[in-house]
């Protein structure tokens, strides 16, 4: 899905981490608020998410890429520069975590994963 490069008075948000949860419903929010939006996330489900998020009237860019890489920063960054719009929002939610019961998770598969910021 792509946005076409025109002159448009709807904002623009960047959502990442926005295939499912938290992400999900803050892209939802912006799109129900009159935005368009780009949205990422590292799995395939983005797609779906996409064309969900255009059935509530927002204009859709999805990009599937791993946020933990310098790569995938990168391509984001350019994909975004690409449209030629300012960014007026961003909801910066990829991440990596556990589920469950807080007191009981083993948090050692997460520690070694880094997020660069």
């Amino acid at each position: 899905m792509a946005i076409e490069q025109v002159n448009t008075k709807r904002p623009l948000a960047v959502v990442t981490g926005a295939s499912s949860g938290i992400g999900y419903e803050l892209a939802k929010v912006f799109a129900k608020n009159g935005f368009d939006l780009v949205v990422a996330a590292e799995d395939s489900g983005i797609e779906k998410t996409g064309k969900e998020l255009q059935q509530l009237g927002a204009e859709v860019e999805t990009v599937q890429i791993d946020l933990a890489s310098d790569t995938g920063v990168d391509q984001l960054y350019t994909r975004i520069k690409s449209l030629g719009r300012p960014v007026d929002a961003a909801a910066l939610n990829a991440g990596v975590g556990v589920s469950g019961a807080f007191a009981k998770n083993d948090l050692k598969p997460v520690r070694g994963q880094s997020v660069g910021l």
